[in-house]
């Protein structure tokens, strides 16, 4: 009986071999493992290993609500089918989140640990006004009609060259007060609208250094007070202020009827 025992198991891994062979031959076995492997995460699903929750940390509010959206988790799912480097790159890819860490907490909670993204700047380019953070990356569309209080950087690349100009006004508060916004020339180079309608013309180079140069000479002077057309800082070390056209025509009348 013994023998005829050891016979049939043998008989019986045989025929397992051999209907595994087959399996794979005919390309099912992943399939089998596949069917195996849900069957194993439902039952333990139903014992308490599914998604109860998601808890997020470092957002709270819409934004929080926002990244448990984009997890595209749901409750009761097994939690053993959760990968969290795919739930990652979902919540990734939200405008707003710049990083993400994503881990299961057994039995039944997902963890989402976020570093959002700050609002730094708004930034105008091709009639669309957007929110950008530092590193000049859209965070959302600004409502035109009533933007928030934040610097404004124009034109192609100046979202990226942003920090420049922002920290460049921060340490010059008195010119900073007049600027409406900064427009990037040529991707290179930075002119200022003033609230009077005239333009900083700033170098490629070094702006700290023209503007301590507009900040010395209004100190003592009231430059910016003056109805110009422009202050043109584009020569090194020099301000040449250019009035208005309808100012320069004035000047030059009174000039011949003198």
């Amino acid at each position: 009986m013994a023998n005829a025992a050891r016979l049939g198991g043998i008989a019986l891994a045989g025929l397992a071999a051999v209907s595994l062979a087959v399996l794979a031959l005919f390309g099912q076995l992943g399939a089998v493992n596949d069917y195996a492997t849900r069957t194993a995460q439902t039952q333990l699903a139903r014992i308490g290993f599914a998604v109860d929750s998601v808890d997020v940390t470092g957002a709270q509010g819409v934004i929080a609500h926002k990244i448990v959206e984009a997890t595209q988790l749901s409750g009761g799912q097994p939690i053993f089918a959760v990968d969290p480097e795919i739930i990652r790159a979902r919540v990734e890819a939200l405008p707003i989140v710049r990083t993400a860490q994503v881990a299961r907490l057994w039995p039944n909670r997902i963890a989402v640990v976020v570093e959002t993204r700050s609002a730094y700047a708004l930034w105008q380019n091709q009639g669309e006004l957007a929110i950008i953070d530092r590193d000049g990356v859209v965070i959302a569309l600004a409502d035109a009609m009533d933007p928030p209080a934040l610097p404004l950087v124009v034109s192609a690349g100046a979202n990226d060259a942003a920090p420049e100009i922002v920290e460049a006004l921060e340490r010059f508060p008195h010119i900073a007060e007049r600027v409406v916004g900064a427009v990037r020339v040529g991707e290179r180079r930075w002119n200022l609208r003033l609230d009077s309608g005239a333009d900083i013309k700033l170098p490629e180079g070094d702006v700290l250094a023209a503007l301590a140069i507009l900040d010395r000479v209004h100190a003592e002077r009231g430059v910016l007070r003056l109805a110009a057309e422009s202050f043109d800082l584009r020569g090194e070390g020099d301000l040449i202020v250019r009035a208005r056209p309808e100012r320069a025509a004035e000047a030059g009348m009174r000039e011949r009827d003198a």
